[in-house]
């Protein structure tokens, strides 16, 4: 695990699935493992993430309100102004994740967008960087990226779309980050999608407690499970491990850096 980063991970979700986050942590720490970023799914839940990733400066916190948020019947003003108020005085890096999700109908479409574009702007006030879910969403989520300046700069998470909008947030400036599925055996278009991203702007996650990575399919992920992602991109990219580590780091402290 040693430099290993995860860009992309849920400790609260973990803790739900039954697992020892405290205990998870400490053995991360531990192993040297390079850090990444705990994400936020709703408004009210940065505290309770904060407290348990607050003894490890290596982790990076994200806010946001994913888009199964748009599912209630809050208005978006409402929605937003609750992530201000529960973010205002704790710490954190990005804003995320966010976005359009499209397979599950959560609200509407317009829901979605309204309540991504809310937290967009949300971002530019406070100048962090965003952290994008997109599902089955390619052409609204290619039209709002090119309708946007994004100075600060953001990730594109567990990457599954088309090439078109790999271009598209490529163009845009944004980190492209591939989670599990890339070592899932029937998996070759996303891996070679996965090649094309120049060096400069990849990243790699587990997005856990989800998609566990091969040979783990089936159950709860963790960080612990980088090392069988980072291994499939190095051999993917033709590429020393070491020199993906290093590369990967140098993408993630660049990012952060905006935050």
């Amino acid at each position: 695990m040693h430099g290993l980063i995860d860009s992309h991970f849920h400790l609260l979700e973990m803790q739900k699935k039954g697992l020892d986050v405290e205990e998870l942590l400490g053995r991360l720490h531990a192993s040297s493992w390079g850090g990444g970023i705990d994400i936020g799914v709703a408004p009210e839940d940065l505290a309770s993430r904060y407290a348990l990733a607050s003894p490890y400066p290596e982790i990076r916190l994200a806010a946001g309100s994913g888009p199964w948020i748009a599912d209630s019947v809050e208005p978006v003003v409402e929605i937003v102004a609750r992530l201000e108020q529960h973010t205002a005085g704790i710490p954190f890096d990005f804003i995320g994740e966010i976005g359009l999700d499209y397979h599950w109908n959560y609200g509407t479409p317009a829901r979605q967008r309204d309540l991504f574009e809310a937290q967009i702007l949300f971002a530019f006030r406070l100048g962090k960087p965003v952290i994008i879910h997109n599902r089955d969403a390619d052409a609204d989520m290619q039209a709002i990226l090119r309708g946007h300046q994004w100075k600060d700069g953001g990730i594109m998470h567990c990457f599954s779309s088309s090439e078109e909008l790999l271009e598209c947030a490529l163009d845009a400036g944004f980190c492209i980050s591939f989670a599990g599925p890339i070592t899932y055996r029937k998996n070759s278009r996303l891996r070679e999608l996965l090649a094309r991203v120049p060096l400069q702007s990849l990243l790699l996650e587990t997005d856990s407690p989800y998609l566990s990575p091969e040979p783990f399919r089936g159950r709860p992920n963790t960080p612990l499970r980088m090392q069988e992602i980072y291994d499939t991109a190095a051999h993917v990219r033709c590429m020393d491990r070491a020199e993906l580590i290093e590369a990967i780091r140098i993408n993630f402290d660049r990012l952060c850096d905006r935050s």
